[in-house]
Formats: C-alpha cells, structure tokens, sequence
C-alpha cells in the first residue's frame, strides 16, 4: 500500500492571501487592503484603474476576504447582538416576542449588520444571563438590541457603567440608570380608544383591570382616565373594575370577584362597551355574555389591550395594536445612532399603538 506524503503540514489548495493579490496586480499589500476594504489608509490614494485591476487579480485569484480582519480594519464587527431574557427566542409567530426579532433583522440588513443571537450565557439556576461566567456575554457584537420581561436590574446598571451601548424594546425605568429604549405609547392609544367608543354613541364605558396591583404594561390605566376625564364622563359613568380579588393596594371605583358578577354589574348600570386589560379574559367575557343571550357587539362592545393577536382565543377580538415589527427596527435605528455618537445616550423612542378591528366592536 502506497503512503501519501504530507507537505507542508497541510492538505488541499493554499488559501490565497493579500499577499498573493498584490503580487499579481503588481501593487502593495495596503492597495490591496484600501480596495477590499472600501476605505483609503492615511496617504494610501487609489486609482480607478488600480482598484479595477486589484479587483481583476482579485476574481482571477478566487480571493475570499476574511469578514473578522475586514470588519476589524473598519474598526467594527459589523454585528448587532440580541439577547432575550425569556427561556427561549421566539421561533414562529405565535411567539409575542417574534414580531419584534423579525423587525431587528429587517433594519440590521438594511443596514449592512448581521445578527448575534446570544443563546447559550446562563447561570448556575439555567436561567439567561448577560454576565453568566462574570463575562459581558454581549462584548463580541458592536452593540447590542434587549427584549424580554424579567430584565436584571444589576446586569443593566453593569451594562451601563460599562458604557457597552444596548437598547431596550419596551419601557423601562430603574432608578439610577439613564436606559436607552423604544416603547409603545399605551397611554395614548388606550386614550383613542376610549374616544373612539365614545365617538360610537357609548356614554358608559368600562375599564376592566386585572386585580394584580402592579401594572405590567404602564399607561393603559392612566390613558383610560384621562380620556374619559377629556370626555367629561364621570366614574360611575366610566368605571375602572377590577376583575377578581385584589392583590394588594390598588386603584380602582369597583370590584367584580369574577365574570359573572362583572355581566351582572355592567347590566345594572347600563354599560355598553368594555376595555379589557387583558386580552385573554376579553375571550371569556365575550364567551359568557353570549352565552348570558347578549350580542356582541351590539349589547355590548369588547376591546382588549393586550395586544396578542397571534393567541387563537382572541385572535378576532377587537384589539389595541402593538407596533412590534416596527418596534424592532426602531431599536436597530436607536443602536446604531448610539454606535456613531455614543454622548447622545441616552435614546428614547415612543410609537403609536394603533386599533385592531375585530367582530367585537
């Protein structure tokens, strides 16, 4: 049996160098290295008819730019990090959090970047850590894009005292940290809402709240009084009802220990249309007045400010809408304003919710 010889310590075709490109367009390595890279080095100038024949050398030679030492001459990776804090990221589109991703990548390509989804930095309980391993998990991508609930304030304060730059998609506000962000403006679109119902014909007109005392989604309460204060409607009017027992201290003008007490309530001070806080106990209530022999809409007019409409029970519902796909790109947008002038941080942005129609209004 015959033994191949080994030369070199390798096998296959050499890879070509810039080297090899400067020798064959008979120029030096730091030409080579200004047309590649799209950039001119300090007294490096480059013809029309020198770039063209580096790039003939270029073809001919089959030379295939390493992308880390490219993007590394341009001082950037030309990578925008996402990092989730839910257990997984979202993977199809029933996923509340896969709009946002999808509007990540849109303006990531539209601006030249690719996307680092950093996946496997966990604690020692497996839950998503920036700092797993006391290591910025993040550090790889020039700057990074944050989604999900349950956020650490800790690893946000070390983000910030760290100067890495990252945006947030969604409100948030931690004492003591200046936190770049882009939010859906809940107030004013639970606001149009309200006004939108009133513009109907409705003059008693309901907020159901859940009975948890703190507000997972800030300004939809807040938006709800102040357009029923603009419209002139009072309390009893246009009622804030909490639905179950409440947990803790609440603000509310009524409490329904559940749905049937809430129909029951509603009949009795004539109420015709609900704003429910959640999307999903909007279903059940539809579901009950029907049944009670109720139409709606017609008795009575349901909209949810949930936002799910990739959730099947509601998916007909009348609903406030999210921005999320825009969301995203905004974050993108926000990111690479605070890569160019990292002075302007912090970056705020606010979008419009607007209304989805449904058979429920």
């Amino acid at each position: 049996m015959t033994k191949a010889k080994r030369t070199g310590g390798s096998t296959g075709r050499r890879k070509i160098t810039q080297a090899d490109v400067a020798r064959h367009a008979g120029v030096s390595t730091g030409i080579v290295s200004s047309v590649i890279n799209g950039r001119d080095y300090g007294s490096i100038r480059v013809s029309d008819a020198t770039r063209d024949r580096v790039r003939q050398s270029v073809r001919e030679l089959g030379y295939v730019p390493n992308i880390a030492a490219r993007n590394l001459a341009r001082g950037s990776n030309r990578l925008v990090g996402v990092f989730t804090y839910q257990p997984i990221f979202p993977l199809e589109s029933r996923d509340f959090y896969y709009e946002f991703l999808i509007g990540i990548e849109e303006e990531a390509e539209r601006a030249g970047y690719n996307l680092l989804l950093v996946t496997g930095s966990k604690d020692e309980h497996q839950e998503r850590s920036i700092f797993a391993g006391g290591l910025n998990s993040l550090q790889l991508a020039d700057g990074s894009v944050l989604i999900g609930v349950n956020e650490s304030a800790g690893e946000l304060a070390r983000l910030t005292d760290e100067a890495y730059p990252f945006v947030f998609v969604g409100h948030r506000e931690i004492p003591g940290i200046d936190l770049s962000y882009v939010a859906a403006d809940y107030f004013g679109g639970t606001s149009a809402i309200v006004t939108g119902l009133a513009g109907r014909g409705h003059r008693r007109i309901a907020l159901v709240q859940s009975a948890q005392g703190f507000e997972g989604i800030p300004g939809r309460r807040a938006g709800f009084r102040a357009a029923r204060t603009a419209l002139g409607l009072s309390s009893e009017e246009a009622p804030v009802i909490t639905l179950g027992v409440p947990a803790g201290d609440i603000e509310t003008d009524e409490v329904a220990a559940d749905v049937p007490a809430l129909l029951a309530r509603i009949a009795r001070q004539g109420i015709t249309a609900l704003i429910v806080e959640v999307s999903t106990d909007a279903a059940e209530i539809r579901q009950a007045a029907v049944a009670s022999g109720l139409d709606v809409p017609g008795d009575l007019a349901l909209v949810g400010l949930s936002g799910t409409p990739e959730q099947p029970q509601v998916s007909d519902l009348a609903e406030i809408h999210i921005p999320r796909r825009e969301m995203g790109q905004e974050a993108v947008r926000l990111l690479l304003r605070l890569l160019a002038e990292p002075e302007s941080a912090p970056l705020r942005s606010t979008l419009d919710c607007g209304l989805r129609p449904g058979v429920t209004l």
